[in-house]
């Protein structure tokens, strides 16, 4: 049986984590916030939601932190009916992460009952006691840092924003394929390494500085990790990329090719069923360029639920026939 833990402002110890994590979480604003003010490009500003919404969330979690906490009080006398009640559904000391349903989005009581003061307030003590095992467990030395470590990077960064910040609008790796070429990927790699040596060399120079650097870019964490080296992952990709340049130009191109024939394949493979009815499925793919093949199946996909067009079993494919009026149906 899982007992709820609650406590009152009186008893609450502040404790060098929470310190450590409410420093973590006040840097982490100050930075997202500042680069959403001074972004500058078409790609950084379009960053700009998600910065503000992880600032957000940040803010969120140090209110979480440091709000005060109520005593769930029950009275000492009861009525006869409301012991019957909650002797039929368990109090919610008794409730477990059993009790509730999870769709991604929301939570539900597993019961089909709707969330009680009680269910949220629990649920935000068990996100919090969740959060606190995650930090206190991680294998990330930034989440064991001190709280005057914390302190003192957080002074590192007010006082040297202005050039930090101008290099750390660099240090970003965009998805390969958000890139035009495949040489435009090299460049941008090259210049964020650029960038991070010259990051690197500049906080050198105090304990403080060398923190900063280490916990903001040699042990960054997601759902995956939980400690990893951002800079190395750059340096990886750009060596991947000159060292295997005519490979990796040949994959960039070819997925370029075909997500911009993605663009009008339905209108195109219409048209090529219209100008030969019948035509089956699995020859389909020989009226485009071969490269496109992959690519083929997937409008006919569309196309099928979009109802433009039927087919007919034929052998081990399909006959293809575009849709006509009055023929509200396709024969499988």
């Amino acid at each position: 049986m899982r007992k709820s833990k609650v406590s009152v402002p009186s008893q609450r110890k502040g404790g060098c984590l929470r310190y450590g994590v409410t420093a973590f979480f006040v840097l982490g604003i100050i930075v997202y916030i500042s680069m959403a003010v001074t972004a500058q490009t078409a790609e950084e500003r379009d960053l700009r939601p998600a910065l503000l919404a992880t600032s957000a969330l940040f803010a969120f979690f140090i209110w979480l932190m440091w709000r005060p906490w109520k005593r769930n009080k029950v009275s000492s006398i009861i009525s006869a009916d409301k012991v019957s009640k909650e002797s039929e559904a368990p109090s919610i000391s008794d409730r477990t992460a059993a009790s509730y349903i999870s769709n991604g989005q929301s939570i539900v009581r597993a019961d089909g009952e709707d969330l009680t003061n009680e269910d949220i307030e629990y649920l935000r003590e068990t996100d919090f006691e969740r959060a606190q095992q995650y930090y206190e467990n991680s294998p990330n030395p930034k989440f064991h840092r001190s709280f005057e470590e914390e302190k003192a990077q957080s002074k590192f960064h007010s006082a040297n924003a202005e050039y930090i910040d101008q290099l750390e609008q660099y240090i970003w790796m965009p998805h390969l394929y958000s890139f035009d070429s495949i040489d435009d990927a090299i460049a941008h790699d090259q210049q964020a390494l650029i960038a991070a040596q010259k990051l690197a060399e500049y906080c050198s120079k105090t304990s403080a500085g060398r923190q900063y650097f280490e916990d903001s870019w040699m042990h960054c964490h997601n759902s995956q990790n939980p400690d990893f080296n951002f800079i190395d992952r750059i340096k990886e990709r750009y060596s991947d990329l000159t060292l295997n340049y005519d490979e990796r130009k040949r994959t960039f191109d070819l997925h370029k090719k075909r997500q911009a024939f993605l663009q009008h394949a339905d209108d195109a493979v219409l048209q090529v069923i219209e100008e030969n009815p019948g035509v089956l499925q699995r020859e389909l793919h020989k009226h485009f360029d071969p490269d496109l093949k992959p690519t083929i199946g997937t409008a006919v996909s569309h196309l099928l639920k979009a109802d433009k067009i039927r087919r007919e079993k034929r052998g081990n494919s399909y006959s293809l026939y575009k849709k006509e009026k009055g023929l509200p149906f396709h024969v499988e």
